[in-house]
């Protein structure tokens, strides 16, 4: 009786849930994308927070 074949990519990659890996790999790196706008825009809010204690007025580097 033989064995049945793997379901590999062309690429020598396992599949996930039937899918190519590389979905998985860009969904990954979305997250990471959006995690990384999250803390720069928190700390960019943080500055600008703290230049409007020091010198209160002029123009703000956020609309919120």
């Amino acid at each position: 009786m033989s064995e049945p074949q793997p379901n590999v990519t062309r690429g020598g990659y396992d599949r996930i849930y039937g899918l190519h890996p590389f979905f998985f790999w860009a969904a990954v790196l979305l997250l990471q994308v959006a995690f990384v706008a999250v803390i720069v825009t928190a700390l960019v809010a943080t500055i600008d927070w703290t230049e409007d204690l020091i010198w209160p007025g002029g123009p703000e580097l956020l609309p919120f």
